[in-house]
């Protein structure tokens, strides 16, 4: 069986969460967006790698703010994660709204949280660089924590996947 490069990178699995930068109380000056191509890439400092498109409102958010949050995405968030924040713009609408969800403040960063998130990463921006058609944001992870026991998602061949552990 002969695939192209593209179908077998699909078969790679990633993380599943929803990156999210802004004011967490100001419709308007928040945005998050789905995200799947993000690591861990520092242990000293921590250092977390999200690749986004720099056409991306939440792009263009965690630079003028400085931070963003990494919220990984369990079975009770997956409809709002694909349909809501990977499929809408931050610019034509506040997802938050549209999903019905009113986001917390991260603990140590300007940033929205997403409630019951398996895990919340909150991270100083530290950089970003262009590889690619992507930007590279690279954030120092400042605090990490979980809002939920449920276990997180990953991508796995275009959608989310369930991981036993």
């Amino acid at each position: 069986m002969s695939l192209s490069t593209f179908e077998l990178l699909d078969d790679v699995p990633h993380p599943l969460a929803i990156i999210a930068a802004g004011k967490y109380d100001e419709v308007g000056k928040r945005g998050g967006m789905t995200a799947a191509w993000l690591s861990r890439v520092s242990f000293h400092p921590p250092l977390m790698a999200v690749a986004i498109s720099p056409y991306r409102h939440t792009y263009k958010l965690i630079i003028e703010y400085r931070a963003f949050t990494i919220n990984l995405v369990s079975k009770e968030l997956e409809n709002i994660t694909m349909e809501v924040f990977g499929s809408l713009s931050g610019r034509d609408v506040d997802k938050f709204k549209a999903c019905g969800i009113e986001p917390l403040s991260a603990r140590r960063v300007l940033a929205p949280v997403i409630p019951k998130s398996p895990l919340v990463i909150e991270c100083r921006y530290a950089e970003d660089f262009k590889i690619g058609d992507h930007m590279v944001v690279i954030g120092e992870v400042v605090d990490a924590y979980r809002l939920s026991d449920e276990v997180p998602l990953i991508y796995l061949k275009g959608t989310s996947a369930r991981v036993c552990w």
